[in-house]
């Protein structure tokens, strides 16, 4: 999860200059960055074959894709080419999926300690990627040195670091990852703990339908909340960039710290879940989403910005997170594996997402992400007494 997460976030400093010197149109960084999204979706039917088969050959598949799209984005600068860049990101997000690892979760992990699970993997896993991904092209701004026709700088750097991240990767999974495959996609759902009657098929026609609208929401607060995410990260650097007039690194250092603050605040809400039910916990995230929506809008100085952007940012890993768990409680045992897939296929609303943060202006990104707060908190009320484990 956070190599997966350093590769979508390390070019995020540097994909408008790198997309401007290989003269590319504007807002061309908002594809060239969210095009991981759509390999991440695309991709999602060949990942349930794998994943049938052996979570550690997926994993391999997927470090593979990510590395030679890796090495192809670098590339684009020797080829002249910004399609290049396209491309190299589109493979590199077959590999991007968070998918298997939440399929694996879902298997592994029992209902009373998965929030606890998540809080640490998914939680701590994708804020130490996200914040790694722009400290580190902060770290080297500086490095610019040529290798024949090859110049590794600023530009460049993320992708042949991921490639040799991928080695070291590809080499952990071998020693520690399982090799056997999921004990519930294709196969015949059974449970020890779960009695034939508590089936879907035997709810009344308006239990059902509940029960399917309060599976639909949680699917689409995660979606929503990874839009949301992806703009933040893109709109806040070119905000502290371009308005702010600070510089490439200082921006990479604000964001990055940023979006490693909810490796502390993860691990805390992760034990509040043994004393407080995940729906309760997902409304008070919403409601802080809410309320840090406010700090978002031009003032005129950084500090509330900043302010509202750490609040934010918490607040809607959080609901990620909690979404993501009571996914795998809400839903019943014959219906995981279809959920997880499209929870997998949600992450393409990284793209929309990109694109909102490139597109529009700093009010108009705040005005969007106050409605959307809106809609989550409006969710969470209706749905919150169906938001429990079957």
């Amino acid at each position: 999860i956070a190599l997966g997460c350093f590769y979508q976030t390390c070019t995020i400093p540097t994909a408008r200059q790198y997309a401007e010197e290989l003269n590319a149109p504007a807002h061309f960084d908002a594809y060239t960055v969210g095009a991981v999204s759509i390999g991440s979706a695309v991709i999602q039917p060949l990942y349930r074959w794998l994943l049938s088969k052996s979570f550690a050959a997926t994993m391999h598949f997927q470090l593979v894709c990510i590395q030679l799209g890796s090495i192809l984005y670098s590339l684009a600068q020797v080829a002249g080419k910004m399609e290049l860049l396209v491309v190299g990101r589109l493979l590199g997000g077959f590999g991007a999926s968070q998918y298997p690892i939440y399929q694996f979760i879902a298997e592994s992990v029992g209902k009373n300690h998965r929030s606890k699970v998540i809080s640490l993997v998914s939680g701590f896993g994708k804020s130490f990627g996200f914040a790694l991904g722009p400290i580190f092209a902060a770290c080297v701004a500086n490095v610019d040195f040529q290798l024949g026709d090859m110049v590794v700088d600023k530009e460049t750097n993320p992708g042949w670091m991921v490639a040799l991240l991928c080695v070291v990767q590809i080499a952990l999974v071998v020693w520690v990852f399982p090799r056997e495959g999921s004990k519930l996609i294709g196969k015949e759902k059974l449970s020890a703990d779960l009695p034939e009657s508590a089936a879907p098929n035997f709810m009344s026609l308006k239990a059902k339908v509940f029960h399917y609208f309060a599976l639909s929401y949680v699917v689409l607060m995660i979606a929503l909340s990874n839009a949301f995410l992806s703009a933040w990260q893109l709109a806040a650097t070119k905000v502290i960039q371009l308005t702010f007039e600070w510089s490439v690194q200082w921006s990479a250092v604000l964001v990055g710290g940023i979006c490693f603050t909810p490796a502390f605040v993860t691990p805390l809400l992760g034990r509040l879940s043994y004393k407080f039910q995940d729906r309760t916990i997902l409304l008070f995230s919403c409601l802080a989403q809410l309320l840090s929506c406010v700090l978002l809008f031009d003032y005129g100085t950084p500090i509330p910005y900043l302010i509202g952007g750490l609040l934010i940012f918490n607040a809607m890993t959080s609901e990620v997170m909690f979404s993501l768990s009571l996914s795998t409680k809400v839903a019943f045992l014959s219906e995981v594996d279809v959920v997880m897939s499209v929870i997998g296929l949600s992450t393409i609303s990284r793209l929309p997402g990109f694109m909102l943060g490139s597109y529009l202006a700093m009010d108009e990104l705040a005005g969007t992400f106050l409605a959307g707060s809106l809609l989550s908190v409006l969710g969470a009320c209706v749905f919150f007494k169906k938001l429990v484990p079957t």
